[in-house]
């Protein structure tokens, strides 16, 4: 029996449009790198618009310029604008006061540049605090995807939800702002990330089939998030001086990850879930208008 089909579960797709040189580890290393490997970006989304599905693209804005004409593109599609920051940097490393302006300026600059409202926001590295989360909605957005219920999570922090409405499995609102949590899966007790990343990626296929599936089943929401060098089909560069860790996490899983894609999809399909976008969603809910 589909114990999907009398209450069809909701599956947000997004990516996270960042240049290759924005990972943490190459930023961090210090190395310059050519290769952007944003090819990616547009493979991800050709997939998508294979399967008539609609993303959320979370952009940084100090390059959005080299791609707006691909922006304004998959914006005619029907996919969503939202904002990832000004520069890749974990906003819990930032004041209130500098992460408040960035986001400011990198909101209107969006806004300015595609004709659209940015009403979204997720974090580098989901990097994000309560302090942080108050500060989105008093600037102009109706909605964070930031929060990740995984404690080893480089830059995780426990983020106290207690005074938002819990709506579905991943979902809060509070005054008619959103929290669209990144999916996790209980397994002896603890949170596993299901959804998407490194953590689908990297993690043994077969134990990360067998948590998809459970989810799925259970589950009455699903985030996935990817990155566009995870599809791209230019050649790693070679960074000697990076720990081996970051070169396992940069490379391993490449050549499968879009099978990968392909099996989330169908699993999503085949327990009746739905095909959303975060904006879509608060509209029906508010009644908002946010082009």
């Amino acid at each position: 029996m589909n114990t999907k089909t009398k209450n069809p579960g909701k599956a947000f797709f997004t990516i996270d449009v960042e240049r290759f040189s924005d990972t943490e580890c190459i930023y961090k290393s210090e190395v310059p790198v050519k290769q952007t490997m944003l090819d990616g970006l547009d493979r991800y989304m050709e997939i998508l618009n294979n399967h008539n599905i609609k993303a959320t693209l979370f952009v940084l804005t100090d390059f959005a310029d080299e791609i707006a004409n691909g922006l304004k593109k998959h914006l005619a599609n029907g996919h969503k604008i939202a904002l990832h920051g000004e520069r890749h940097i974990p906003p819990k490393l930032l004041s209130d006061n500098e992460f408040e302006s960035q986001i400011t300026r990198a909101k209107s600059k969006l806004e300015d540049m595609l004709g659209t409202r940015v009403i979204g926001y997720r974090a580098p590295c989901f990097g994000i605090d309560r302090q942080k989360l108050d500060i989105l909605q008093k600037s102009g957005f109706l909605y964070d995807s930031s929060l990740m219920g995984f404690s080893k999570a480089r830059h995780n922090t426990e983020i106290d939800m207690s005074d938002f409405k819990k709506i579905s499995t991943s979902t809060f609102e509070k005054n008619g702002f959103f929290e669209f949590a990144m999916s996790t899966e209980k397994i002896f007790g603890f949170n596993f990330p299901v959804s998407g990343g490194g953590y689908v990626r990297i993690s043994n296929w077969l134990f990360t089939r067998f948590m998809l599936k459970k989810h799925f089943i259970r589950s009455d929401d699903y985030v996935f998030y990817s990155h566009p060098f995870e599809f791209s089909k230019e050649k790693l560069p070679k960074i000697k001086t990076l720990k081996s860790y970051d070169k396992y996490y940069l490379q391993c899983g490449l050549s499968s990850y879009v099978k990968k894609l392909e099996f989330i999809i169908k699993q999503l399909q085949k327990n009746g879930y739905n095909f959303s976008t975060f904006e879509d969603e608060i509209q029906k809910s508010n009644g908002v208008i946010y082009k």
